[in-house]
């Protein structure tokens, strides 16, 4: 498939779902996806200095300043803002934890890639209020924030306690504003979350049992060695599902213990494209009854669906470049392959997740993140695009 073609559709995207306030987490009006949503709207801005164009690039500094205006005084990212009404929204059943994080990497990006530091100057009162924030969300000093059920992207999935996506983009954004302002303590403090990510995280073969629940690691580690890092764990032990984001992630920001023998797990799995989770979740898995009570509107986690083993181009994109760093630009580009063949089902639809075994598209059309996730991946592999140095 032409990859130009692909883009260019891509980008039509992105520039529909613009708005005077940033991007729309969808160029069409369905429910709340006609908002500026942090998680959404910051990736989408990544793929837009990925792409060096300019008015994309204008609109992604909206996105960042409407977040920013509406940060709480306590240091809470909002998680959505209205465009019509201004009513902001920090969460729907439990708060994010993810948004905050989210949008210091976005500043601290935004500044890296355009030289414009003025939104840095404006909100560096609010970027630390949001890393003291993030400290008391440890509660137990020691290095983890704890997530409630609901907190974060996965938002209607199983996850709770010390979730592996978020703190992984805790280190990220402590790491590049500690670069951005030149701040030793964020720094100090960026190598502090990475050796806990790495002390409780790593299942793998000779890793010690370091940690906050050393006899829920020991357990696992008797059940046998494995090279992702698992999902989250919890006071009651680890939920050890595959989550390909926060591993993508953990590759992509260079702290991922076992990298190489991760992307390798994946490929012996041949889970192409990848789920955002994995395995999927049945009805006679006690796990189950989390999924089928955890939802705002409607269920949408069946078997093979949304969260629940659904595939997401934005997931499969940070998956794409965590391939491109470790294994080079053959595999990257298969991966990209996959996703322009998902984003161009029904005349370029861009939908939001599919089928994990039919690839049926099963949520949103016109998704800005399923359009950025594309783009994300091409840049990397085509213009030599980096989150981080």
């Amino acid at each position: 498939m032409d990859i130009q073609i692909a883009n260019e559709k891509a980008t039509e995207v992105l520039r529909l779902a613009s708005h005077p306030m940033g991007f729309l987490a969808s160029a069409v009006g369905k429910d709340n996806y006609q908002r500026i949503w942090a998680r959404d709207g910051v990736i989408t801005g990544l793929a837009a200095l990925a792409s060096r164009d300019l008015d994309l690039i204008a609109t992604f500094k909206a996105t960042l300043e409407t977040l920013g205006a509406h940060i709480s005084p306590q240091g809470h990212v909002p998680s959505n803002v209205d465009i019509n009404s201004g009513d902001v929204s920090y969460g729907g059943l439990a708060g994010r934890a993810d948004t905050g994080s989210w949008w210091i990497i976005g500043m601290c990006l935004y500044s890296k890639y355009t030289g414009d530091r003025s939104l840095l100057v404006k909100y560096k009162s609010e970027i630390q209020g949001i890393h003291d924030l993030y400290q008391a969300w440890e509660y137990n000093n020691k290095n983890l924030i704890y997530v409630p059920l609901a907190g974060d992207w996965a938002d209607e999935y199983i996850l709770s306690g010390y979730v592996l996506y978020d703190q992984v983009l805790r280190f990220a954004s402590l790491k590049l504003s500690s670069e951005a302002f030149e701040n030793a303590t964020w720094a100090l403090k960026a190598e502090n979350v990475h050796t806990s990510i790495r002390d409780n995280f790593d299942l793998s073969k000779g890793s010690n049992l370091a940690g906050i629940h050393p006899s829920a690691k020991k357990k696992e580690l008797e059940k046998g060695s494995i090279t992702y890092l698992p999902a989250s764990f919890n006071p009651a032990g680890y939920q050890n599902y595959f989550d390909a984001l926060g591993n993508a992630l953990a590759i992509i920001f260079r702290i991922h213990p076992n990298a190489h023998a991760c992307l390798d797990w994946v490929e012996s799995k041949q889970l192409n494209p990848l789920p955002a989770f994995y395995p999927t979740i049945f009805p006679e898995n006690p796990d189950f009854h989390l999924l089928k009570q955890n939802f705002r509107f409607e269920f949408r986690n069946h078997p093979h669906e949304f969260h629940n083993g659904g595939i997401w181009p934005m997931v499969n994109g940070f998956w794409g470049m965590a391939s491109l760093l470790i294994k080079g630009k053959q595999e990257a580009e298969q991966v990209l392959d996959r996703i322009i063949g998902l984003n161009s089902l029904e005349n370029w639809d861009f939908n939001e997740c599919f089928h994990g075994i039919s690839s049926l598209p099963c949520g949103v059309k016109a998704c800005t993140w399923s359009a950025a996730g594309q783009l994300l991946l091409s840049y990397s592999i085509y213009k030599g695009f980096y989150l981080i140095d």
